[in-house]
């Protein structure tokens, strides 16, 4: 508002100042005209041309001279009051120019200001709601596998209660198939408290973390998986260092649920300014336009959505590159701080 304001204060004062130019312009001409024209009067009051002349004439000459005189100084005060209004004008346009320099300059340091505002106001709700998604995926995980073991358990320990004086051999039994199901119970919440944060992730960085994974993917005997770095190992912080690992450790387990893949190429490479992070396979891929629209049971939609969010979090971007019967790639770029 304010901006517009002196914008157009401005246009009408530098029309004013073009019209005050054209008419000083004018009036120059006219001094000068006036000046050849008095020039030449006097010329013709020269004594050797008075001679020739009639009386009557040369005093009309004096006359017309005199006139001309006077109107010269009108002219030229004219124009010098001109000069004077274009200069004081001059004055203002630069002051107002300055002004409106420093008004367009709040009102985008306000914009700016505004739009961080609004940038802020989503990475929050974000936030919420990853911290919502990802709550949700964990209550899904104990409940499928940790409850339903607990629940088959006490089930167990209730029917070893009833048969413990009549079939001991069935007991013994029984209690052993318990021992077994607190074992995967154990080995459940182990695999929830991973997820949660690795255990080993602050101690041996990300390096270490990541051959890690290697070896748990490894070990599904479902993948052949390659792993290779390239450029000088940097040390991240903690909170990076598990930022990238759950995007591979995602990207991976997207590819055991769906890519049929036989394959998986991992390579991390650190640059000078970045580290950038691919995983590559050999599946089934799919097309890249649908990547918006996938609601899968499994909630692979969501694995997706985490892994671009994750390297958004940590100021970097990631790409899915895929294609039907091509595989696919995932490529994460983070700078590096």
């Amino acid at each position: 508002m304010i901006v517009a304001y002196l914008e157009k204060m401005h246009h009408q004062m530098y029309e004013e100042k073009l019209n005050l130019e054209r008419e000083y312009h004018k009036k120059d001409i006219l001094i000068k005209d006036n000046m050849k024209f008095i020039q030449a009067l006097e010329n013709t009051l020269d004594e050797n041309f008075e001679s020739f002349s009639p009386r009557e004439v040369d005093q009309e000459n004096h006359l017309k001279i005199e006139a001309l005189l006077e109107e010269q100084q009108r002219l030229k005060a004219e124009a010098n009051e001109l000069k004077e209004k274009t200069e004081d004008l001059n004055v203002s346009l630069a002051e107002l120019e300055m002004v409106l320099k420093a008004a367009r300059e709040n009102k985008n340091s306000y914009s700016e200001e505004a739009e961080q505002q609004e940038k802020y106001k989503v990475y929050k709700q974000k936030i919420l709601e990853i911290q919502e998604t990802e709550q949700q995926h964990i209550a899904k995980d104990l409940h499928d596998t940790v409850l339903q073991n607990l629940t088959n358990t006490i089930h167990k320990i209730e029917i070893c209660s009833r048969i413990m004086d009549v079939d001991t051999v069935r007991c013994r039994l029984e209690f052993q198939a318990i021992l077994k199901s607190v074992r995967d119970i154990i080995q459940n919440v182990r695999g929830v408290i991973h997820e949660l944060h690795p255990v080993y992730m602050d101690e041996i960085g990300l390096d270490a973390a990541m051959e890690k994974e290697i070896s748990r993917l490894r070990k599904s005997e479902i993948l052949n998986v390659s792993y290779e770095t390239l450029g000088e190992s940097i040390e991240f912080s903690p909170i990076v260092s598990l930022g990238i690992l759950r995007i591979v450790s995602e990207a991976c387990n997207n590819i055991l649920k769906h890519a049929n893949a036989k394959h998986v190429f991992i390579q991390v490479k650190y640059l000078e300014e970045k580290i950038v992070v691919e995983v590559e396979d050999d599946g089934v891929g799919f097309i890249i336009n649908d990547i918006q629209n996938l609601e899968m049971s499994d909630g692979s939609e969501f694995g997706i959505f985490m892994m671009r969010e994750r390297a958004y979090l940590l100021s970097g971007k990631l790409e899915i590159i895929s294609e039907p019967g091509k595989g696919t790639k995932v490529v994460a770029e983070l700078p590096i701080r």
